[in-house]
């Protein structure tokens, strides 16, 4: 049962901005607009791709691989010069230390990744269309430093409009749902670059299923990958009529015209992506999160936090997932801004941390990254940090901000007694 102490009052959170709207005002609010999110979400999920899921042994498309037929990547290996060069001018010097599990923010969920003397990217997007220049790298830079491998957590544009651009300009192996796979190679194609880049299938929107869990050897020498099957955020309007609440923040405007993007090209290529994998709809290549181990060092990944609620089946089995993962979690970059929010405030992001219990957590997908529905994380600072101060074992919360926090370094050793003798 989906039972999370400390997590279940959390539809109540409290209001205390109520000299902007009163809580009747915003209980209306949020009955008209939820069932037109709902709508929404509920829409045609195959908008963005016609291709169908394959997801058995007898995968067809070229260079293209199931779990069961995925051969792993080779070891570590030193880059070349030029490569090393690049690495260490745009991520910094010592940014292979094998000793260390290295992230750099990039906006959104995006993150680069060094771990075991490998790179790799965590989603594949760099933000544009209303902004110019906010984080400091770019999707060329992403595709200098020659990842290894991207991970998708799921594939509305936000997360994998760039993950053809960069996978075709560095072959990068592309880890996501089927459909994503083809979306990325249409796109890239589109750009006239490279599009016969390896891509690891995971499945679709109900192949194998919310809360599977399957250990996948990416590379040789690295620990297996687990991959977690969950849900994607979604407004339940009925979550309003049973003590839910809408959350209350006060978004970053100044942030938009301080960095007004005025390239036309730019803002062409975001509305360009605004439908993939099903728009604002469920996404139909799934939605995945990524456990990984180097060492003693374990850490968790998701790009969204799907509904968490007793009675749902869904929810029941994500939340086993979470509870049994193989490992512990030793630091989580979480998401926690989700379209949730729009009925049951934090109810279902601070479940991931409860049934995860990382000792280190760094929110994410908080950030100014478009107007309306990202706030900037200094809108929800102080609600999310007190909501987690009250589960019954909180983290250690390293909130990250933007946009000083974007590429600065998070470094953790991983031979650190804080990691040793279980969870």
């Amino acid at each position: 049962m989906l039972a999370v102490q400390g997590v279940g009052d959390t539809c109540n959170y409290p209001i205390t901005m109520t000299n902007l709207l009163s809580r009747t005002g915003l209980i209306a609010c949020a009955l008209l607009c939820a069932p037109l999110l709902a709508a929404c979400l509920g829409g045609d999920s195959g908008t963005g791709s016609t291709s169908t899921a394959r997801t058995t042994p007898n995968e067809t498309r070229p260079n293209v691989f199931d779990a069961s037929s995925f051969k792993p990547l080779p070891a570590a290996r030193a880059p070349s010069a030029e490569l090393q060069a690049t690495r260490e001018r745009i991520l910094g010097p010592n940014a292979m230390d094998p000793e260390q599990v290295k992230f750099w923010w990039v906006g959104v969920s995006s993150f680069i990744v060094s771990m075991k003397g490998h790179l790799f990217l965590m989603d594949a997007w760099e933000i544009v269309g209303v902004h110019a220049n906010y984080v400091p790298i770019g999707r060329e830079e992403l595709a200098a430093i020659q990842p290894e491998a991207i991970f998708i957590g799921h594939g509305h544009f936000d997360h994998a409009a760039d993950a053809g651009y960069v996978a075709g300009l560095s072959n990068a192996l592309l880890i996501a749902g089927s459909n994503v796979c083809d979306i990325a190679r249409e796109r890239a194609a589109s750009e006239g670059i490279p599009n016969s880049f390896p891509c690891l299938n995971l499945g679709d929107q109900t192949n194998p299923g919310a809360g599977s869990v399957r250990a996948i050897q990416i590379w040789e020498d690295v620990e297996p990958v687990h991959v977690v099957q969950h849900t994607h955020s979604a407004a339940e309007p009925a979550d309003l009529l049973s003590g839910g609440m809408p959350l209350v923040y006060i978004p970053d405007v100044l942030t938009f015209p301080t960095y007004l993007n005025t390239s036309l090209a730019e803002a062409l290529r975001f509305v360009g992506t605004l439908r993939d994998d099903g728009g604002v709809g469920q996404p139909a290549g799934g939605t995945w999160a990524y456990h990984f181990r180097a060492g003693d060092f374990a850490w968790f990944w998701h790009n969204s936090t799907g509904v968490m609620k007793a009675g749902n089946a869904e929810s029941e089995a994500v939340a086993n997932a979470l509870t049994n993962l193989p490992e512990c979690v030793d630091v989580q970059l979480n998401a926690i801004v989700g379209f949730g929010l729009v009925t049951s405030a934090y109810r279902d992001a601070l479940a991931y941390v409860a049934l995860t219990k990382p000792k280190i957590a760094l929110p994410n997908h908080h950030d100014a990254w478009t107007p309306g529905i990202g706030g900037g994380a200094s809108a929800y600072e102080n609600s999310w940090l007190e909501a987690v101060s009250r589960l019954p074992d909180p983290p250690q919360v390293d909130y990250l901000r933007d946009p000083v926090d974007y590429m600065k370094p998070r470094s953790y050793n991983i031979n650190d007694p804080r990691w040793a003798g279980g969870c």
